[in-house]
């Protein structure tokens, strides 16, 4: 198990990381989600020792990731980005991990080229959707036991975005790894996502399966048989998403008696619950538009 410990950070002064706890168990996958700033990157970057924290620890099993540096390398961060390794050819990079990680494997690297059809050419001569595709493919290859995935699928298209999702979840289903993955796509990790972290100015806002969110909080589609009640609409615990004639539809943090009642005091000709999308629970939660990181 991996376990987050009171992990706190300033960076230049500002409160980036403030206490932060949870755990990550075997075969999970999470999504990390947050508005922008929220400290998500930095997060990830702590966890795997690239950024030393002020106070806290991360623990892999009984031991800290800080204290014994060969339990990095079954911690891997993946960036958002391939730069670090443009100069290089595919095969070169793959030799420097070969050199780095003595469990890398690289006929299983070269397993994933074959399938997706990328050449030995230099880094940055690949497409961008090649290039997420290398880098998780040597990250995968070192077959850890924890992956930090930093915006894997941003700027990639339909199909390149649909080869990352299925790479990853086949490596969670072969080999029971946990992967937590920090992304604006949430549509995406809807998806894929057993659980989900929302971070907030530094600090752990929730945790909570998808399921669990939508029992939580609650989405309605009113339709009133008369015009929609100012109340409804000056009340401060609900989100109003759109108001057409005499339908209302809206969001409410929290499931209350008191917010059917009063639904139910207006005499409303339909009140139909929506499903709700991780972007709408991101929304109730943290506020905002969702798009917003």
């Amino acid at each position: 198990m991996l376990t987050v410990q009171q992990l706190s950070k300033k960076i230049d002064r500002q409160q980036v990381l403030d206490d932060i706890d949870f755990t990550v168990g075997a075969g999970e996958i999470i999504a990390l989600v947050g508005r922008n700033g929220a400290g998500k990157t930095t997060l990830l970057r702590t966890m795997v020792g690239i950024i030393r924290p002020d106070t806290g620890d991360v623990r892999y099993g009984p031991s800290s990731i800080f204290e014994k540096a060969e339990l990095k390398r079954d911690v891997i961060f993946v960036p958002d980005s391939a730069d670090a390794l443009k100069h290089y050819t595919v095969n070169e990079a793959a030799a420097l991990y070969e050199s780095i990680y003595p469990t890398f494997n690289r006929s299983t690297f070269r397993e994933t080229l074959t399938r997706y059809n990328i050449d030995n050419k230099k880094i940055r001569q690949l497409s961008k959707g090649q290039k997420a595709m290398v880098t998780l493919s040597l990250a995968f290859a070192v077959q850890a036991k924890y992956y930090l995935l930093d915006e894997p699928t941003d700027g990639l298209d339909v199909v390149a975005k649909s080869d990352v999702l299925k790479l990853m979840i086949a490596q969670v289903e072969v080999r029971n790894c946990s992967i937590i993955v920090s992304s604006h796509q949430l549509h995406e990790l809807e998806r894929i996502a057993d659980r989900i972290i929302m971070i907030e100015k530094g600090r752990v806002k929730a945790i909570m399966s998808l399921e669990e969110a939508r029992e939580t909080s609650v989405k309605l589609q009113v339709v009133f048989n008369d015009q929609v009640p100012v109340e409804l609409l000056e009340r401060k615990d609900i989100d109003i998403i759109n108001v057409t004639g005499r339908v209302a539809l809206f969001m409410a943090k929290e499931r209350t008696k008191e917010l059917d009642t009063f639904v139910d005091a207006h005499d409303p000709m339909l009140v139909e619950e929506i499903p709700m999308s991780l972007e709408d629970i991101f929304r109730v939660q943290l506020g905002g538009e969702a798009s917003v990181f």
